[in-house]
């Protein structure tokens, strides 16, 4: 009887557990395909080609799906949690670069001090940034530029943010920052190494401020070595770094939005242009462009109708100590209309001018949309995007 009593106890433990506080799990998500043309692809051979095709990466926002959730623990004080997976809808294919939760995946405490997290998460450089891009990370956006700043993201990693009285912090770091090995630009297999701590480590830091209508903030983002394959240069051991620090600054006058964004980066293994493919195998052609680079990124957008809005955006990256003279200008400009608070259909076109040993892609979303060295590129794109 006694043992029957205790049994009976033990099971109720997780219901009485479970009243003690209020839990809510959300599932969320974004929907987004487009159908994308790119001219001067080049082909391998110093020719160029034309492409019509569905992007990976596609016009407003990476199309994802998650479940996020918080329970009340009392004294103001919750457990939160997200787990967060991308995909691509034109082959329903998986992009997380080998993990399930490729996005986010994470677990921590959040009070009125703030919110510390454990897991797979964003640095603080695209959180510092995001209030001043009002393009996105799309196929025409930053990532043409730089393919770190929309996969600023650090496995193993200990976050804290927090916000009072308008003033925004946050701080990360990460041992083991990127432990898959699947390729991609958020894929570099650089892991924990047990007898190196700061072997693929990484910290980042931010500070802003937001007011009613205008807002700045200003991060520094450090990656250490330990992958020598990565995409836009190697970083071979723990001593040598690659270190991005950003000033970004908004306002907000009635119906428009203007942004600035300035980012310079030093990469002590070298920043590398795209590669180019040669026809029938072979090492792909890959030139370099120094250690040094300063981007800059002009935002505007202006809501004509609570259904009509216009989005326009000029970057400018010069590669400081290129071999060869070396920038690129983009130039991308983007029409949104909305059939309901959660779907819209859009237009986008970028341009992008390069010269010297650059190659950047009007056509980001898209591997082997690379142009030929110095060579411009221009990229239009259609699509629809839904919010659930």
């Amino acid at each position: 009887m006694k043992l029957k009593l205790f049994s009976a106890a033990f099971a109720a433990l997780p219901l009485l557990a479970s009243a003690q506080g209020t839990t809510s799990v959300k599932l969320y998500g974004v929907v987004d395909t487009a159908i994308q043309y790119a001219n001067n692809i080049a082909d391998g051979q110093g020719g160029s080609h034309s492409s019509t095709h569905f992007p990976d990466l596609t016009g407003s926002w990476p199309s994802h799906w998650g479940l996020a959730g918080s329970e009340d623990l009392g004294n103001g004080l919750s457990a939160v949690f997200n787990l967060e997976a991308g995909f691509t809808t034109g082959t329903g294919k998986h992009a997380g670069d080998g993990r399930l939760f490729g996005r986010q995946s994470w677990v921590g405490l959040k009070g009125d001090w703030g919110q510390i997290a454990f897991g797979r998460q964003y640095s603080m450089l695209l959180g510092s940034m995001m209030r001043a891009d009002f393009i996105g990370a799309s196929s025409h956006g930053l990532a043409s530029m730089d393919n770190y700043i929309p996969n600023a993201r650090m496995d193993n990693a200990v976050t804290y943010t927090g916000r009072f009285d308008g003033f925004r912090f946050g701080a990360a770091y990460s041992r083991g920052r990127d432990t898959s090995t699947a390729g991609g630009p958020a894929a570099r297999g650089c892991g924990v190494d047990f007898q190196n701590e700061s072997v693929c480590s990484a910290w980042s830091g931010f500070v802003g401020y937001d007011s009613t209508n205008w807002g700045v903030a200003s991060a520094y983002d450090v990656l250490r070595g330990g992958d020598t394959t990565w995409p836009g240069g190697g970083l071979a051991n723990s001593s040598s770094r690659d270190t991005r620090w950003t000033i970004t600054g908004y306002a907000r006058f009635d119906s428009l939005k203007v942004g600035l964004i300035y980012l310079n980066r030093k990469n002590q293994g070298g920043i590398l242009s795209n590669p180019i493919n040669r026809i029938g195998g072979g090492a792909p052609e890959i030139r370099s462009l120094g250690q040094r680079s300063d981007l800059w990124a002009l935002n505007a957008s202006y809501q004509f109708t609570p259904a009509f809005a216009l989005d326009g955006a000029v970057y400018y990256i010069d590669y400081k100590d290129a071999p060869e003279d070396s920038n690129s200008w983009d130039y991308i400009m983007r029409a949104r209309y909305s059939l309901s608070k959660r779907t819209f259909v859009y237009v986008s076109a970028s341009h992008v001018k390069n010269k010297g040993n650059a190659n950047l892609s009007a056509a980001s979303g898209v591997i082997g949309a690379t142009p030929n060295f110095g060579s411009n590129q221009t990229s239009v794109m259609a699509g629809m995007r839904h919010n659930f």
